[in-house]
């Protein structure tokens, strides 16, 4: 079989199948399975990123063009297409801020910077700063569990993720309704639990398989990209 680069999906086949020659067959054919899945990913990713990144492209320049279509327009109508451009720009900023985070976690080259800290005491402090939000829907945030929870993480990296998850929680919940964020301890294998619940409709069962997907949103008003 032919394998390449842009096509991996050929396997070799040996002749005896139960010998030694046919166990390393076996073998070979398993690491080319997954270097191809790796590829695949890859290419799908490349293929949903540039989905996501033409839409705000294309109307950053459509509204180039139309402002400027004309020789003279009103101080509304380019404060309106600069408007246009600023929220398209902010959109462009947070899909490549986080496809670059994505690519430099995954090539290993994030730096974490270990350091001893409380774990409830950072996400009570993520819910402070997730109040803001959470005040222009009327939604309430509890932070509970355990106390005094020592542990060894990236501060900045904790708090991002914290923090995404209470931000999708608080645009999920009811009007007026409520969000959790849990800290619990288990002694027992010295894990750390951190649950973030909403009172929202939450995620429809056939979708559950697909929510770590990238690029994978199932609510069509959603502001975010999937990542």
């Amino acid at each position: 079989s032919t394998i390449t680069e842009r096509d991996p999906s050929g396997r070799l086949q040996p002749p005896h199948v139960d010998d030694e020659l046919g166990q390393l067959a076996r073998a070979f054919n398993a690491v080319l399975e997954r270097l191809a899945t790796a590829l695949n990913g890859q290419r799908q990713f490349m293929a949903d990123a540039s989905h996501e990144l033409r839409t705000p492209v294309s109307v950053v320049r459509t509204t180039a063009q139309v402002t400027l279509s004309r020789e003279a327009r009103s101080e509304s109508e380019y404060r309106e297409a600069i408007g246009i451009v600023e929220e398209q720009s902010t959109r462009l900023k947070r899909l490549v801020d986080a496809m670059f985070l994505l690519a430099r976690a995954e090539a290993r080259g994030l730096p974490l910077i270990p350091e001893p800290l409380y774990i409830d005491d950072l996400v009570a402090e993520c819910a402070r700063a997730s109040q803001v939000l959470a005040d222009t829907r009327q939604v309430t945030i509890r932070a509970r569990g355990d106390s005094e929870v020592p542990f060894s993480g990236d501060d900045t990296l904790l708090k991002q993720l914290i923090g995404n998850l209470l931000d999708n929680a608080i645009r999920h919940a009811r009007p007026q309704g409520a969000v959790a964020v849990d800290v619990h301890r288990n002694d027992g294998n010295g894990r750390i639990a951190i649950r973030v619940s909403d009172d929202g409709a939450g995620i429809p069962t056939e979708h559950r398989d697909r929510i770590f997907d990238r690029f994978a949103r199932f609510d069509s008003h959603s502001d975010g990209a999937g990542l």
